[in-house]
């Protein structure tokens, strides 16, 4: 564990430690002896399954082993479970390590030569996350805990309302509270029986066992359990006030937007619940006309509440935000775009009380774009492309990898649309970087507070809807944006140079890091964005035009780079295929013919390779081709290779890999790099 992991777990167990534990026990921190590690030291465990109707799972007189592993029974384990997991554990008092579901598990789990048929969905999960195991029993299944460490932990007694499964997740959440290390192997260790999560399963969709995790873990048992966990640490409610605090000062950057501010704010007003709060309104150089109704508005409004600082000056959102940050009163501050609209019932209270732990920093919420289904921001992950905001753009109303967009997940970061952090941890960290002007500032400061060793979390209970950028525009509208937007990705890196080409502890192995999407297995090259396709120039066609080769251009566009050693592209899109081949034996490639001011052609040309992509629509059109679905293509052509003020007479060449090799050519329409796809008069 890094050395801002262990801070943050001595924060988590001191607040842990602040409350007073039932049931008679005194309970002493236990220290990680890693002197055993170091010496060369290979632990030995034993086994425990779970539900046991025979036994007291909990007692561990007469266990001398080192560790205790509990596996649920309604699964299979791997048969070198115990040296994999521990040798890899690195001593730490709790151990955990990755699973997936199977259709197919065998009665004996003793036979180590048991056949899994169908293993699925591999859950691939984070390292440890102190607010996500609250919300979320990510581990539950398969968990090493050091047995003389065990012994301290309190066991609530079993009884006809609470099972062995409930009794192992108070057990483990316990154990949390005293750990002084824990250690994620990422290593698929476990087999989760899927019939036990829905019987009868056989053939279900990777959303339905998603959804069904969904109802095991808010039914009764589970959330009496995180209540009483949340109770005993005493985080489970808002803070309670002392005369005015906690205040919470709600700070809102804006220019020019009066009908937008004043619905934000009076969403803010209509949900902020019993939390007592004030707003500040940060305005860079409205007109006067607009000044004037801001100013009005924002110092009228009821108690108080309003303050209105006018300072013109070019858009910089770090400075804005200090500025405001300057002038609160509250003992936590909420930074807000004006673009935001508050439709959760007490958002304030849903995010002050994880504000309020010592060992979180940032917090943030659930973003909806405004047509209140789609996902904009559920936590910023660290990927290929550089912090992203993945699942951006999927759909809500569906359960997504692992209920990624349900519960509490501790993050990397959260956007700074919606942004709560203790005044006194934002001072610690030294508030905004004011040199990041207007991006990935909100991403630095959270990076800043896990590198103090607190923990940021986004809170999925708690939504709100985002204009994103109806202000100052998307950032990739144009090349001036782009670029700067690039610079600042840079500084973003220099300043946190680890986070180059490293993995998000919060993220998980193994998943997809190229795309928005959160996935395990192969990524397909077209869904790379910094994937740039080869150009090759030829002074004539590589291949025979025929009429009888089919082709489409669906998409074609800018493509702004991710990588700095990368450079943007020109995207095209589409299908080609011959109908009499095999279109799983074809190659294709994008051919472009200069044009003269008569739209003739040359005689020279740009050929560029493509990605294949699965097309499933394709097939309704051409029922009778062979393997049509594989017809699909994209293709990323570097913005050096093309003029943009030419016009190109666009191509698919279709070339036959196996038996007679031969090519054909379909042509279709101009395509002008500025402007697209340019049908012929």
């Amino acid at each position: 564990m890094s050395a801002s992991g262990e801070r943050a777990l001595q924060k988590y167990k001191e607040e842990c430690f602040k409350q007073a534990l039932p049931y008679g026990y005194e309970l002493a921190y236990v220290d990680d002896e890693k002197k055993e590690a170091s010496a060369g030291f290979a632990p030995s465990g034993r086994i425990i399954l779970f539900p046991d109707d025979n036994a007291n799972i909990l007692n561990f007189e007469g266990i001398n082993e080192d560790y205790v592993i509990f596996v649920d029974r309604a699964g299979v384990y791997e048969p070198d479970l115990v040296s994999r997991l521990l040798s890899n554990g690195q001593g730490a008092d709790i151990v955990y390590p990755d699973e997936d579901f199977t259709t197919d598990v065998a009665a004996d789990l003793s036979d180590i030569n048991v056949r899994i048929r169908s293993l699925r969905t591999p859950w691939r999960k984070p390292d440890y996350s102190p607010d996500t195991i609250v919300s979320f029993p990510y581990i539950e299944t398969c968990f090493a805990i050091r047995t003389k460490f065990a012994r301290y932990v309190p066991a609530i007694k079993r009884s006809p309302e609470i099972g062995d499964y409930i009794r192992c997740r108070d057990f483990l959440l316990r154990a949390l509270e005293m750990a002084g290390s824990v250690i994620h192997v990422p290593q698929i260790l476990y087999h989760r029986d899927l019939s036990a999560l829905i019987p009868g399963a056989e053939n279900v969709s990777d959303e339905e066992i998603y959804r069904a995790l969904y109802e095991r873990y808010t039914k009764p048992g589970y959330i009496l359990c995180r209540e009483a966990t949340e109770k005993r640490r005493g985080i489970g409610t808002v803070p309670e006030p002392e005369k005015d605090k906690p205040l919470i000062s709600i700070i809102i950057p804006s220019k020019d937007q009066p009908r937008t501010l004043k619905e934000c704010i009076r969403n803010i007003r209509i949900n902020a619940g019993k939390v007592s709060y004030e707003i500040i309104v940060v305005d860079n150089g409205s007109t006067e006309e607009n000044r004037e109704v801001i100013d009005k508005y924002v110092t009228q409004l009821p108690g108080g509440r309003g303050t209105y600082i006018y300072e013109p000056m070019d858009f910089n959102y770090s400075v804005m935000c200090n500025t405001g940050a300057q002038a609160a009163r509250g003992s936590f501050l909420l930074f807000m775009n004006d673009d935001v609209d508050a439709i959760t019932e007490g958002f304030l209270g849903k995010m002050v009380v994880y504000a309020a732990r010592s060992y979180v920093g940032a917090v943030g919420a659930k973003l909806l774009y405004p047509d209140d289904v789609s996902i904009q921001h559920i936590g910023v992950m660290n990927i290929d492309r550089g912090p992203t905001h993945k699942l951006a753009g999927a759909d809500d109303r569906y359960m997504q990898y692992f209920c990624r967009n349900q519960f509490a997940w501790n993050v990397l970061a959260v956007t700074g649309a919606c942004l709560m952090v203790s005044r006194e941890k934002y001072y610690q960290t030294g508030g905004f970087y004011d040199k990041m002007e207007i991006g990935y500032n909100d991403v630095d400061l959270c990076i800043r507070l896990v590198e103090a060793g607190y923990f940021n979390v986004v809170n999925n209970e708690c939504v709100l809807t985002h204009h994103e950028s109806l202000a100052r525009g998307e950032d990739a509208a144009s090349d001036a944006k782009s670029e700067r937007l690039a610079q600042e990705r840079k500084l973003l890196y220099d300043r946190h140079q680890w986070m180059k080409g490293h993995r998000d502890p919060f993220y998980g192995y193994g998943l997809d890091t190229h795309t928005v999407e959160i996935r395990c297995g192969v990524v397909p090259d077209y869904q790379i964005t910094d994937l740039r396709n080869k150009v090759r120039e030829l002074t004539r066609l590589p291949g025979k035009v025929s009429d009888k080769a089919c082709m489409s251009i669906d998409r074609c566009g800018m493509e702004r780079r991710i990588a700095e050693d990368a450079e943007d592209a020109f995207v095209i899109e589409g299908w080609g295929l011959y109908p009499k081949w095999d279109n799983a034996t074809v190659e294709k490639f994008i051919v472009l013919i200069p044009l003269d001011e008569n739209d003739e052609g040359k005689g020279e040309c740009l050929v560029a390779t493509t990605s294949p992509r699965y097309r499933t629509d394709i097939g309704e059109v051409f029922a009778d081709a062979e393997n049509v679905l594989l017809a699909g293509f994209v293709c990323r052509i570097p913005a050096s290779r093309l003029d943009q003020h030419r016009r190109y007479r666009i191509g698919v060449v279709l070339k036959k890999r196996t038996g007679i090799k031969s090519c054909r050519i379909a042509l279709g329409d101009i395509y002008e790099p500025r402007r697209g796809i340019v049908k012929d008069e």
